[in-house]
Formats: C-alpha cells, sequence, structure tokens
C-alpha cells in the first residue's frame, strides 16, 4: 500500500476544517439509523475490485430490505461490472471531469445527489479520496458511513474500524456486522446476467468444438500490490501445462491493455483464442466459460475466485496473506521464491486438486 503524503492530505485539511464548521450533525441510532432508510447510497472507489467486494452487501440490501431504494454511484468505466453484478434499483455514472474537486462538473454532480435525499451513504473508499468524501458530505445525507481514517471526519460521521487480518474482499461484510446488522444472509457468489453467458458460452464453444480440450484463462495484468508476475513466468507454467493436457488460452485483463496481451499471446505456444471483449462485462461473461484461470493477484483473479472458476493464483512476496480468498475450494495459491527455480511438480499439483474441486464444484 503506498504511503500518504502530507501534500496529499493538504487540501482534505483544509476542506475539512471548514466543513466542520458548517453546522451540527443530526443525530441517528444503530441499526435502525440505516434499516429505517429511504434511500440509501454506496459510493465507489475507482477500483473496480471493491465493487466485488462490495455487491454482496449491496445485493442483501436490496433482498433484505426491500423498503430501501438503493443507488451505486460509480465510475462510467467500471458501470458494465457494475449492472452485472449488482442488485440495486438505480445506478448513476460520473467521468473523470465530473469528479474534478472545485469545477462546474463536480457542482452538478453534487445537486444530482442532493436531489436523490439521501438518507445513508456507505463509502467503499479504505482511505481518504477528497471528491468522494466531499461528495457524501454534501448529499446532505444525515448518516455517512465508512472506514477509519484520521481525516475522515467530518465527511464521515460514523467511521468503523475492523481488523486488517483476513480476506480484503470480506471487509465490507465485516463493516455491516460492526453496524449490528445480522449478514447471516449475504451471498458472496456472484451470479452474472444469464444472457450474457449464454452469449460468451455461444463466442468460446465456436472456436473451441473440441471435447476433451480445456479453456485456460490467462491473466497478465498487474497485481492488486502494484506489482506484476512476468509474462515469461506465466508463458512458462501454461506451456508446460499445455504439454499434459489439451489446451486452449484465452487472454483476459482489466483494464485491456492490448500491448501486453500481444506479448503474453506471443510467448504461449499453444492456440490463443482470438476474442477480444467489448467491454468488462463480457470480460466477466467469457472468464464465466473457462474451465482453468492462471493469474497474478489481479482484478480479474478475484472475480474468478467469486465466480467459482477454478482458478490458481501466481502470488510473489508483496501480495500479503489478505489477498488470499478464504475457505475457496476452487482457488489455489501458487508462489514463486526469487532465485529458485518453480517447481513444475507442485504447479501441476495445485492444478489437477483444483480442477478436481471444480468438478465437484459444478456438479
Amino acid at each position: 500500500m503506498r504511503r500518504d503524503s502530507g501534500e496529499r492530505h493538504l487540501v482534505p485539511k483544509i476542506v475539512s476544517y471548514f466543513l466542520k464548521r458548517t453546522g451540527k450533525e443530526e443525530p441517528f441510532a444503530l441499526p435502525g439509523g440505516i434499516t429505517g432508510s429511504d434511500r440509501l447510497l454506496f459510493i465507489d472507489s475507482g477500483d473496480v475490485t471493491d465493487l466485488l467486494f462490495a455487491a454482496p452487501v449491496a445485493n442483501w440490501f436490496h433482498d433484505r430490505f426491500p423498503g430501501i431504494r438503493t443507488t451505486l454511484l460509480v465510475n462510467s468505466d467500471d458501470s458494465d461490472i457494475a449492472r452485472s453484478i449488482f442488485r440495486v434499483h438505480s445506478i448513476l455514472t460520473y467521468n473523470r471531469k465530473q469528479l474534478r474537486f472545485l469545477t462546474a462538473d463536480y457542482y452538478a454532480l453534487i445537486r444530482k445527489l442532493r436531489q436523490q435525499h439521501i438518507d445513508t451513504v456507505i463509502l467503499l473508499n479504505r482511505g481518504i479520496s477528497l471528491e468522494r468524501h466531499t461528495l457524501a458530505f454534501a448529499s446532505g445525507a444525515p448518516m455517512r458511513i465508512g472506514f477509519h481514517h484520521q481525516l475522515a471526519f467530518p465527511f464521515i460521521n460514523l467511521e468503523v474500524r475492523i481488523s486488517s487480518r483476513g480476506y480484503e474482499g470480506e471487509r465490507m461484510i465485516r463493516l455491516i456486522e460492526s453496524l449490528g446488522l445480522p449478514t447471516g444472509g449475504v451471498q458472496r457468489d456472484i451470479i452474472l446476467p444469464q444472457a450474457d453467458l449464454n452469449h460468451a458460452r455461444q463466442l468460446v464453444h465456436f472456436r473451441k468444438p473440441e471435447k476433451g480440450v480445456i479453456t485456460v484463462g490467462i491473466d497478465p495484468g498487474r497485481s492488486k500490490s502494484r506489482h506484476r508476475v512476468i509474462p515469461e513466468i506465466i508463458a512458462y507454467l501454461a506451456n508446460n501445462l499445455a504439454g499434459r493436457r489439451k489446451v486452449k488460452f484465452l487472454v483476459l485483463t482489466d483494464p485491456w491493455d492490448e500491448k501486453l496481451v500481444q506479448k503474453i499471446s506471443g510467448e504461449l505456444k499453444g492456440e490463443v483464442m482470438d476474442l477480444v471483449p467489448t467491454n468488462a462485462g463480457e470480460t466477466l461473461s467469457l472468464l464465466a466459460q473457462c474451465d482453468l484461470f492462471i493469474s497474478g493477484n489481479t482484478n480479474i483473479f478475484h472475480f474468478a475466485s467469486a465466480m467459482k472458476v477454478p482458478t490458481i493464483g501466481l502470488f510473489t512476496k508483496y501480495d500479503g496473506k489478505s489477498w488470499v480468498p478464504e475457505n475457496m475450494p476452487n482457488v489455489r495459491i501458487f508462489k514463486g521464491t526469487k532465485g529458485e527455480k518453480l517447481s513444475l511438480k507442485s504447479f501441476f499439483g495445485k492444478v489437477e486438486d483444483v480442477l478436481a474441486k471444480g468438478e465437484e464444484i459444478t456438479v
């Protein structure tokens, strides 16, 4: 995680100083203040993986409390994914231009939110995003919920401290639990629209009609720890797999990086399907068609985990335990050690194990 600099915190400190003097906070009670809301707004963090982690909570609210009108504010670049995995009453989108602090577009976005008459805001940011936190404050919502940060108040008036232990994907659920809400009914699985899945299935079948050939997804993208498993390493493992099984490769990455896709495709010795997703939502639908997915600690790795796709996570020393999905039978982590040769025996053992578990899951 990057260290916050004093310069990055200067503007939030100044804004916070003035906001603290704008008036008194309205009283609220827990959990009744939330469950009794008419309108609940989720504000994204700008990280697509945070959408994945928040979707089960948003969907739980939508199903458990039908009287609460739920809304998601999300970057337009991620709106396709949001529409695929969120069950909310409405989705509001913004672009980068609209999220520039103290601009006319930003004020227009504030007016749009105020017209929603929001009662409760839940921020997905773990740190401070001046633009998003100010939107939460300016929405006029009496209850503004988010993770604890030294600069969170008054942007957030209900800060939640949670342990840094455990999988990152559980933190939104733990946040809700800390507010006294029973989350036993939260469904952690991600289910995509059936029409999208059917379309992706046809695309893959057209390129792989043979029986006994497995579709192996590959993601050479950057890790959540901001490091990347080099494409040559991924290709080395994938090519050895192709020497043992009949495979066809499908390269997926988010955000899409044509240069990186071409590089990894050139390293792979097996056949690579000529499929380029038209949007991020289609990327997920194609991911669902993979019999095996091999990836670093990327955005798509975490989606594969939640979608029950048999997955091998290629983790480095920078990818801590907090990024390892807990109690997921469809996921195995393969770690290499710098200076040591990769153990193909260990890799193949994990592949066979996770494929066997994948067959059990889909039966």
